[in-house]
């Protein structure tokens, strides 16, 4: 079934085609989440959080863009607003993974070494860059679809992603040069 029709058939009170919805988009909205939060079980109460708004604003959604875009905007502020009331509530990202939550990185099992390093090295950038260079990246977003996202501008937006790739590969260096010293010292 297409997005549009499950969406018509969800807004004539038809449950089991948003249930649809959700199947198709659960993993991209996770992916969104567990960048921001990098902890497991907020990202799931986070996504659940998300597909509750989504269908309550399913009216507004006009059509104009994709629905995954719609969607993943929603996941995005959603993600964001949440990291910033656990800010606020003085919990850092550090204290609840020193109290034994489980850190996103732990719950998905990468593809092969590479995925495993970038993840590592996307884990220690700013859960809003590390999020933007998803969506780009990995997502394959256009620049305008992360304006709609991000709400903020396209030339901003263009500014990030080249500082955040430039950061990136920083981190993806020092890795590499770790990885290195660390098997020349074992021979």
């Amino acid at each position: 079934m297409e997005d549009h029709l499950a969406i018509a058939r969800t807004l004539s009170g038809d449950t089991r085609a948003f249930g649809v919805l959700i199947g198709r988009y659960q993993n991209m909205v996770q992916t969104v989440t567990g960048r921001v939060l990098r902890n497991r079980m907020d990202a799931e109460e986070v996504t659940q959080d998300v597909f509750v708004k989504a269908h309550q604003k399913l009216k507004e959604f006009q059509g104009q863009g994709k629905f995954s875009t719609w969607l993943y905007s929603i996941a995005y502020r959603t993600a964001i607003s949440a990291l910033r009331s656990k800010k606020d509530a003085g919990r850092s990202l550090d204290e609840l993974q020193a109290h034994g939550s489980e850190p996103m990185e732990d719950a998905v099992e990468p593809i092969n070494e590479r995925r495993e390093q970038l993840e590592m090295a996307l884990g220690k950038l700013d859960p809003e860059d590390a999020a933007m260079l998803t969506m780009f990246y990995l997502e394959e977003m256009s620049v305008e679809e992360i304006v709609t996202v991000t709400q903020l501008s396209a030339s901003n937006v263009k500014v990030r992603l080249h500082r955040n790739r430039k950061k990136l590969l920083a981190l993806l260096q020092d890795q590499l040069k770790n990885e290195l010293w660390t098997m020349s010292a074992r021979a």
